[in-house]
């Protein structure tokens, strides 16, 4: 029967440190570390360290340069994250953390320790990266028989 000791963690292919900024801080500021890092997004925290909201290259082109007043020179961080944020734990399954970005439709989730600090980040391509894992889970599940239903019942 399929075992659940086989799944991946959250804490086994999430990325740390993460590239973090304050509420505060210029996207300017924001958008270099985003190049300096070659990263999509950065996380906003506030000072003790909980993820705040996110910042990704869109929201600097949705919310400053296609329509707004502000400009990239004066925005600060609080202006273009998106908010609320989303986290998730690093003991949760991988594949409880890849249906929690389907089904809110995001494509970064922050990982979050017992004290809701940030401790690492999943993207969609660290869930990509792991597909053919999760195919050989499923593969197993069904040569199995195993399904949510029957397990479900097994408990009762």
């Amino acid at each position: 029967m399929y075992a659940d000791t086989r799944s991946l963690l959250v804490s086994d292919i999430m990325s740390s440190p993460v590239v973090t900024a304050r509420e505060d801080e210029s996207v300017k500021s924001i958008a270099a570390k985003m190049k300096a890092h070659e990263v999509g997004g950065i996380v906003v925290v506030d000072k003790s360290n909980a993820p705040i909201g996110m910042i990704t290259e869109r929201d600097i082109v949705r919310r400053l340069l296609a329509g707004t007043k502000r400009t990239l020179f004066f925005a600060k961080a609080r202006h273009v994250m998106s908010k609320p944020l989303l986290t998730i734990t690093k003991e949760k399954k991988l594949e409880e953390a890849a249906r929690y970005m389907a089904d809110n439709k995001i494509k970064r989730l922050c990982v979050v320790d017992g004290n809701k600090k940030l401790i690492g980040i999943i993207t969609e391509s660290d869930i990509t990266k792991n597909a053919s894992y999760l195919i050989d889970v499923l593969n197993e599940m069904i040569s199995t028989g195993y399904t949510r239903e029957e397990g479900a019942e097994k408990q009762e």
